[in-house]
C-alpha cells in the first residue's frame, strides 16, 4: 500500500480527480452567476484539499495503527477525509476559493 492512497493506486486516484473536475464543469449549482462561481470555487478548493490530505495520509505507516480495519475501513476513512476537505473548504479553508472568485469575478 506504499503507492496507494485510501486503497486506491495513483492512477485510480488521478482518474477519480479527473472525474470530479468534470463533475464541477458540467453540474453547475442553481443560483446567480456569482453564487455559481463561489460554489464551484469552494468545490475546487475541497478537491485540492482532498488531494493534499490524501498525500499526507499516504505518508502514514499502516503498521502503526491500533486496529486493522481492512478494506471497509479504508473506504470509510477515504469518505471521512473527503468530508473533512468539504468542511474545510466551506469554512474558509486555505483561501483558495476566495482567490479564485477574486480573480474571475467581474
Amino acid at each position: 500500500m506504499s503507492d496507494s492512497v485510501g486503497g486506491m493506486n495513483a492512477a485510480g486516484s488521478a482518474n477519480l480527480a479527473q472525474l470530479q473536475l468534470q463533475n464541477l464543469r458540467y453540474n453547475l449549482p442553481e443560483g446567480s452567476e456569482a453564487d455559481q462561481l463561489r460554489q464551484v470555487a469552494q468545490d475546487f478548493e475541497a478537491l485540492f484539499m482532498k488531494k493534499m490530505l490524501d498525500s499526507m495520509r499516504a505518508t502514514l505507516n499502516p503498521e502503526n495503527r491500533l486496529v486493522d480495519t481492512g478494506m471497509a475501513g479504508e473506504f470509510y476513512e477515504d469518505m471521512l477525509y473527503d468530508e473533512y476537505a468539504q468542511v474545510m473548504a466551506k469554512t474558509g479553508g486555505i483561501g483558495l476559493a476566495d482567490m479564485i472568485v477574486k480573480q474571475i469575478a467581474p
